[in-house]
């Protein structure tokens, strides 16, 4: 009898014990289902028509290099690089692009981190980057009394502030006449609004096709040099690390298609931009395409950081290495995080 009890009261414990394990099983697979779910492949991309187009997107798209690697990229376009951040900041994208003065505004203003450089300014650039002006201005001191183009909120304010500053010309002496567009830009130079503007890349051409309109100088006598950064919602980098370091991968296969075929990207930015091939030719020779984040890029942005405090363009100061999620680059390019 004592057997008999003793037998029912271990199976009762063993069932009680099997019952419990298969309960707590049941919940892991629920919640690695969940986070499955919650997982993504999905990144919605908002890149520049203007600027430069965007190109090494572009060509990983059409190549296939997203897919391949398992990221379902939705491009979207946007006119300037600072209209994409805009469109990360409403929830219309997760990534944007933008150069150092639009990066450094939008850290203070949103949950937005830098994942990684796309650009970096160096001789080439800085002399692409010209300053057209119309009429009897030949040198920076014509520019006394005039009316300069500038698009704000980018780092256009920044390149009219040195170059002024360089020359020694007050913001006092000169009237700013902002636009949001390069279509705006055109407009305002035809009309004669605009009596000077700063202009780069294949858009180059459309503005020295303007009756009058010629090169006074270029970037390198602002003495600065332009850089370009990958944003992305901070939580799409927590959430999403694996398909953040795909994409990655995939838009470096993307730079080296860029480079090797150069003819067929500027077809391809005709295509989709309007942008005139030969244009397109000539920015593809100068233009920095990189991947990769280094000291000297942290130096920059620090540089940039300090002006625009300096100015009270920053109404709160940050940590820069806050803003900085390196970790699916080191990954996807180990050799290309030196910082």
């Amino acid at each position: 009898m004592k057997n008999v009890k003793s037998f029912i009261l271990i199976f009762s414990i063993f069932t009680s014990l099997l019952i419990v394990g298969c309960s707590n099983s049941s919940k892991e697979s629920t919640g690695s289902a969940k986070s499955a779910v919650n997982e993504t492949s999905t990144i919605r991309m908002a890149i520049d028509t203007a600027a430069g187009g965007s190109l090494q997107f572009r060509q990983s798209e059409k190549q296939g290099y997203f897919k391949n690697r398992d990221v379902d990229a939705k491009l979207a376009n946007f006119a300037m690089g600072v209209d994409t951040i805009n469109a990360v900041l409403t929830e219309q994208a997760d990534t944007g692009i933008a150069a150092d003065y639009v990066a450094i505004n939008s850290l203070e203003k949103g949950n937005l981190v830098i994942v990684a450089t796309l650009t970096r300014g160096n001789e080439k650039t800085s002399k692409a980057n010209q300053l057209l002006a119309q009429g009897s201005i030949k040198n920076a001191a014509d520019l006394k009394g005039k009316k300069l183009g500038v698009n704000k909120g980018t780092v256009n304010e920044y390149v009219w502030a040195q170059y002024l500053k360089v020359n020694g010309i007050s913001e006092k002496d000169i009237t700013y006449v902002p636009y949001s567009t390069p279509d705006e830009a055109i407009v305002g130079v035809k009309k004669g609004d605009i009596d000077a503007v700063w202009v780069g890349g294949a858009l180059l051409e459309k503005f020295k096709g303007i009756d009058g309109v010629h090169q006074i100088d270029d970037l390198l006598g602002a003495g600065v040099t332009i850089d370009s950064y990958l944003l992305a919602k901070k939580s799409l980098v927590e959430d999403n690390p694996k398909v953040v370091e795909n994409a990655l991968k995939a838009l470096n296969e993307g730079i080296h298609y860029v480079q090797n075929n150069r003819e067929e990207t500027a077809k391809l930015a005709f295509e989709q931009l309007k942008l005139p091939e030969d244009g397109v030719l000539k920015d593809l020779e100068r233009n920095n395409y990189v991947l990769g984040f280094t000291k000297e890029d942290a130096n920059h942005l620090e540089e940039m950081k300090k002006w625009m405090e300096e100015k009270g363009i920053l109404s709160n100061s940050f940590n820069l290495d806050e803003k900085l999620s390196l970790d699916p680059l080191k990954k996807a390019l180990p050799e290309s995080v030196t910082y």
